[in-house]
């Protein structure tokens, strides 16, 4: 179930003409279809921890101008869209790329040293310790730290340790997703994906 809501934002701000549909409770949406994105890179090493405190965690509409941008600057296809609402990530480029470009942006990863547990906590813990938070997610990074193709499959392997925090950070702020979206509706300046 990660970034859930951010996907249902997604699909609920495209107004594109298309061949493809969403349809979620009813309600059809048009999805337009995108260019593939792949993107080859050296393999990483992962460090455990290389906090600075300097880090400011980005506010909720932070994070969801950066998923959008992620979304748009890959060109991520549309119809990737219902396996996204459903909590499933495929092993593909675009999907492997996209979560690389978020965590990047949020700076709660980088190529270099890899994801950052203090980092996450911050972002996505909603108040947990963060020795409890990096307790429960250590094991799980040194599993996935073994040399990989790309940098786009180390972060990919990385931040799915991180799947059940950013879910529940994301249900957390639901109410206020729905919120940006009304607000942005009202005021007819919603960003369009793929413009």
């Amino acid at each position: 179930m990660i970034f859930k809501p951010f996907v249902c934002m997604l699909v609920v701000v495209v107004g594109c003409a298309s061949s493809l549909h969403y349809s979620h409770k009813g309600v059809s949406l048009p999805v337009p279809v995108a260019v593939h994105h792949h993107e080859v890179a050296a393999p990483v090493e992962y460090a455990v921890k290389h906090t600075t405190s300097s880090f400011r965690p980005a506010s909720f509409l932070e994070v969801m101008e950066i998923v959008l941008d992620c979304f748009n600057t890959l060109r991520i296809p549309l119809q990737r869209f219902p396996s996204y609402l459903s909590g499933i990530f495929p092993e593909d480029a675009e999907t492997k790329c996209f979560l690389r470009c978020v965590a990047i942006k949020l700076g709660v990863y980088c190529d270099e040293k890899g994801a950052d547990l203090d980092r996450h906590c911050v972002q996505f813990g909603l108040g947990e310790c963060c020795e409890n938070f990096s307790n429960r997610h250590l094991v799980c990074l040194q599993q996935n730290t073994l040399p990989c193709p790309d940098r786009c499959t180390a972060a990919y392997k990385q931040e799915l340790c991180f799947q059940e925090p950013i879910a529940k950070y994301l249900d957390y702020h639901f109410h206020e997703l729905v919120g940006l979206l009304h607000q942005a509706k009202c005021s007819h300046d919603l960003k369009m994906l793929h413009p």
